[in-house]
């Protein structure tokens, strides 16, 4: 009991508060537009069993060669079985699970650092950083989740390797941190990259861990040449098939022009974008300063001490974002991996706070106890009892922050209902204290309010809100739209394809990745109003049209009578028009359309 909670029982409430979380509502929301790309390329794999070459967004006979295909197999396996639907909770199941995992690492991590406090809070702030669950992160078909969880697991398990005793412990830490290198570089190998890096940063400082790397050179260089084996397969098989195309694409426009003039002007930012907008992020949910004062601990504990932990936290953050920061193009997603030594030092102060206080407190509650418990010599049975109903308060506790409000009704009568952690935390405390357990008590209570005086609750009920979201007009309209195509068809009548109006202006991958169904796709490179009105208006010829908002403006200004009856879905950029048969798939009109 020496940290309050056993081990298991802080992982189960990292798990249940944070992991799980992850999994929650992974279906209803409509694919990102780099996510319909990936997503695409699973289909491409599923379809025609092709796992080398999958097929590149928004064509069919092109190979995705950006990055290597790991994370499109590892999505694509489990569908192919039918262990899991081909959907976007299909997709997206191996997400949460790497997100969930990474959590795990940076919770065990910060309990080496500072304790389990550090590490819970840690996993807090990746919790409670909207962009990394939400925008292009953890519960979306990318390659973040399982980039994140090649550093959160390769920093851990180079930690535990610099510290083992066992031989055996370390050969097994040196794969570990091999096999995660190798998912990191076979999804997104260049963001992989500085992985060793940073590790090779924080070595160079660190005396005991270069005479032991010089030990046992050997072990990382059978490590080396166990990643070459399995990583070198599908670049030969490339380059025997694709040759100067494979590198043309990988790494001179998705590296070199990426990262030097960019492939998208949007994307160029000055050299403090990074840090401007974690800073920015942060600040929206309370953490922000907590990070920056347990950062400045972490320098004064590297200055005084220049342990392995510390110096692995700074350079996890500086060394990456340093070198991201000189290049043009920068777009928030790639400082994902580096996030969580930013949280490991937010989790710090708490952390060294909480084992700082352990002795004092302790000693108080042992006059506490000598004092006034002992004097009273509780029966066995009532020690029991109360023992009892302190554990019950506690999960009580528990529930109430994974659930964010216990309640026990019957029918309409409210009998029971609590919506503060502090409340069931305190009685545990008092009840165990009573029992004679006030020491143990005041190691789990003492850390809870460390850690419900720093924790913004809020923003991890706003996270939890935002879990439960719905929202997937594309994929509404796709399934009604294909039903009543399937529809026209068997009564005998034509049912063209989806008409799109300068699509090279607006279209996202997500858009093709939805609507390609409704082939063929026909496009037009201009607003021809004959043709637009032919789809909309003419009875047996009425199609889907998809048109930007200026064009659908331009096209009114001479059909506003007309296109009252014609319902259309605003989807982000862009405009989904359903005429004719295809109206029962549009909602109610909006005022804001019909103007």
């Amino acid at each position: 009991m020496r940290e309050g909670l056993s081990r298991p029982l802080w992982l189960a409430v990292i798990v249940a508060a944070f992991a799980l979380p992850l999994f929650v509502g992974l279906g209803r929301t409509d694919m990102e537009n780099d996510e319909a790309i990936y997503s695409y390329a699973v289909d491409g794999i599923l379809a025609r069993g092709d796992w080398l070459n999958p097929l590149s967004s928004p064509h069919e006979d092109s190979v995705f060669l950006e990055k290597p295909p790991l994370k499109f197999w590892i999505v694509a396996a489990p569908i192919a079985v039918g262990l899991l639907p081909h959907d976007e909770l299909g997709m997206r199941v191996w997400d949460a699970l790497f997100g969930g995992l990474a959590l795990l690492y940076v919770f065990a991590f910060g309990r080496r650092l500072a304790g389990p406090i550090c590490g819970f809070v840690a996993v807090f702030v990746l919790f409670v950083y909207g962009p990394l669950l939400f925008q292009h992160g953890l519960r979306n078909n990318n390659m973040e989740a399982p980039l994140v969880l090649c550093y959160a697991g390769g920093v851990y398990h180079y930690l535990a390797w610099a510290t083992a005793g066992s031989p055996a412990k370390r050969r097994g830490h040196v794969v570990a941190v091999t096999l995660y290198f190798f998912l990191g570089f076979m999804t997104k190998f260049v963001a992989a990259l500085f992985l060793p890096v940073l590790l090779a940063s924080a070595t160079l400082l660190h005396r005991d861990t270069r005479s032991r790397l010089a030990g046992e050179w050997k072990l990382w260089a059978a490590g080396a040449g166990l990643f070459i084996v399995l990583a070198a397969p599908w670049f030969v098989y490339q380059q025997v098939v694709a040759g100067a195309e494979l590198w043309r694409i990988m790494l001179g426009a998705h590296v070199v022009e990426r990262f030097t003039v960019s492939i998208d002007p949007s994307h160029i930012q000055p050299w403090n974008y990074y840090y401007v907008t974690i800073f920015r992020e942060m600040f929206r949910t309370g953490t922000v300063w907590l990070t920056i004062a347990g950062a400045v601990l972490v320098l004064v504990r590297v200055v005084r001490e220049r342990r392995l932990e510390e110096l692995l936290v700074i350079a996890w953050f500086v060394v990456p974002l340093a070198l991201m920061s000189i290049g043009t193009s920068k777009i928030h997603h790639y400082a994902y991996p580096f996030l969580p030594a930013l949280a490991l030092a937010a989790g710090y102060g708490p952390g060294w706070l909480s084992l700082a206080s352990r002795e004092p407190v302790d000693a108080v509650m042992k006059r506490i106890e000598q004092r006034f418990i002992e004097p009273r010599a509780w029966s066995a049975r009532v020690r029991q009892v109360l023992l009892v109903l302190a554990g019950a308060a506690a999960l009580l506790a528990v529930a109430t922050l994974v659930l964010g409000q216990v309640q026990v009704r019957i029918g309409d009568v409210q009998l029971f209902r609590n919506s503060h952690v502090f409340r069931p935390v305190f009685v545990a405390f008092v009840l165990a204290t009573l029992a004679g357990r006030g020491v143990s008590a005041a190691r789990l209570m003492v850390p809870i309010a460390v850690l419900l005086s720093v924790v913004p609750a809020q923003a991890y009920e706003d996270t939890r809100v935002h879990l439960r979201r719905e929202e997937h007009p594309m994929r509404s309209a796709r399934d009604c739209l294909v039903n009543v195509r399937e529809q026209e068809r068997a009564a005998g009548r034509p049912a063209p394809g989806i008409y799109a109006v300068r699509e090279q202006k607006w279209m996202l991958h997500s858009h093709f990745y939805y609507f390609r169904h409704l082939a063929p796709w026909e496009r037009g490179d201009v607003l021809d109003d004959r043709v637009v009105a032919d789809g909309l208006f003419v009875p047996g010829r009425e199609r889907p049209i998809l048109l930007s908002d200026a064009d659908y403006q331009a096209f009114k200004a001479g059909h506003a009578d007309a296109l009252l009856a014609v319902p259309a879905v605003r989807l982000r950029d862009v405009l989904l028009l359903m005429p004719g048969p295809y109206a029962a798939c549009g909602p109610v009109r909006s005022p804001r359309l019909s103007r």
